[in-house]
């Protein structure tokens, strides 16, 4: 009997010893691949952008974005506007001129891909509020739609919108949201009928910045005519922004 407890204590001692001295298992961090120059990664799904956008054709599910996302930038860096005539594309190169068919009544439209989206499998292209309004599905969620691009090659006249510079003009920057909407609002009584006025959200280190912006000003000579109305009228310093 006591050559048997002996025998128990003995392994108990081992099994603690053991335990004690064996290093605990470290499995190694698995790194993450690089994205290659073409690629980038949103809620751990990688997208690849294609190269060019001649011939491109593809149906799909349509959707919109609006009043959350308005005044944003978009993958660009322009503002978003829910009522202008854009679009959010996985893969298009930026910027692309698309054609949009609603499959449903017919309706096409030409908008301007400067986004980046839909980040869902079923959803071929996101578009502007504007955009879904223009096409007879604003107050539903989705439409089956054809996206044709509109080349430089195969439409030439359009093309040449993807070189068009768009200037910007920022007159001010709050941290509280009220003063910007105070300005904006003061800037839009002082603009020439038919120049947008909005307020960019930008996320910074201290919180949220708000910042009142004019345009897109796509003429020169209407950037002068507004940087003049701004400083005749003691309304902000204008600090002009290209966006190609």
């Amino acid at each position: 009997m006591v050559s048997l407890r002996f025998f128990v204590v003995a392994v108990v001692q081992c099994s603690l010893l053991l335990g004690c001295t064996m290093p605990p298992i470290i499995k190694p961090p698995v790194d993450k691949p690089e994205l290659g120059p073409n690629q980038y990664e949103v809620f751990g799904q990688v997208y690849e952008t294609m190269q060019e956008n001649v011939g491109y054709l593809e149906i799909g599910v349509a959707s919109w974005y609006g009043k959350k996302f308005h005044g944003r930038l978009t993958a660009m860096g322009e503002t978003y506007d829910m009522f202008g005539l854009t679009a959010a594309h996985k893969a298009l190169p930026l910027p692309t001129v698309v054609k949009v068919t609603n499959l449903d009544n017919g309706q096409s439209i030409i908008v301007r891909v400067n986004d980046r989206g839909p980040f869902h499998d079923d959803r071929l292209i996101d578009l502007s509020w504007g955009a879904a309004k223009a096409l007879g599905f604003e107050n539903q969620g989705t439409a089956p739609v054809v996206v044709e691009a509109m080349d430089e090659v195969n439409h030439p006249e359009l093309g040449k919108l993807k070189h068009q510079e768009s200037y910007y003009l920022q007159v001010g920057a709050f941290i509280a949201r009220a003063g910007a909407v105070k300005q904006m609002k003061e800037v839009k009584l002082a603009m020439p009928e038919g120049v947008p006025v909005s307020i960019l959200e930008s996320e910074v280190k201290t919180g949220m910045l708000y910042k009142v912006w004019i345009g897109p000003l796509d003429d020169p000579e209407e950037e002068s005519v507004v940087a003049l109305r701004i400083r005749d009228r003691n309304l902000g310093k204008a600090l002009r922004v290209t966006v190609e």
